[in-house]
């Protein structure tokens, strides 16, 4: 599945611009509206080509309808907060982090479970020691924390936000196919190939 999380993710990946005004604060929140999950395929297992993008407003566990990124010396701490945090395992979140020297992508797996987060910059994988995520269950929130050492210390950042969970369905003719659940956490209802920013969020 790892190989799976890859090429699904990157339907979730880099760069659209939302909000191009810059926030002087070190503590931001954005809200994204409820009820905009998108599904991206029935395709057959193994496929890479997910088209047949519709609504999927009853899914709650890949609806993200809140983003914090508070910016501190230190740290760089998002929480997601969706409608519902799912337990499956094959369940994504992606961040994209813009600061002034360039981009750095947060992928983290197994997100109602156990997390697992790693880190890269032009596809070449960040020895950060302290970069955690943590679910939790009772609030429906992921909080993942990197520090700003492993940024380069920036002094504003753009963060964007995406999460997927794929679910696997039988076909009438009884093939196995994969449907991808996703929302963009600065997008209403819509999911690009590039992921959409937030607002410039500057070192409180």
């Amino acid at each position: 599945m790892t190989r799976l999380a890859t090429s699904l993710l990157a339907v979730l990946l880099p760069t659209a611009l939302l909000l191009p005004a810059a926030a002087h604060a070190e503590e931001v929140v954005t809200e994204d509206p409820a009820a905009d999950v998108v599904a991206l395929g029935p395709t057959e297992q193994g496929g890479g080509d997910l088209d047949n993008l519709l609504p999927a407003p009853e899914n709650l566990t890949a609806d993200v309808v809140r983003t914090t990124v508070d910016h501190r010396a230190s740290r760089l701490r998002v929480r997601l907060d969706l409608r519902d945090l799912g337990r499956s395992r094959t369940y994504f979140a992606v961040l994209e982090v813009r600061t002034p020297d360039g981009r750095f992508e947060v992928e983290t797996e197994n997100l109602g479970r156990r997390p697992e987060v790693d880190m890269t910059r032009r596809s070449r994988a960040i020895e950060c020691r302290r970069l955690r995520a943590v679910g939790d269950q009772a609030s429906s929130r992921v909080t993942v924390t990197i520090p700003t050492s492993c940024l380069g210390d920036p002094r504003w950042v753009q963060v964007g936000a995406g999460v997927a969970t794929v679910e696997t369905v039988t076909s009438v003719d009884g093939a196995e196919e994969m449907v991808v659940l996703a929302d963009d956490a600065h997008r209403s209802g819509e999911v690009r190939e590039r992921i959409a920013l937030g607002p410039k969020v500057r070192r409180g």
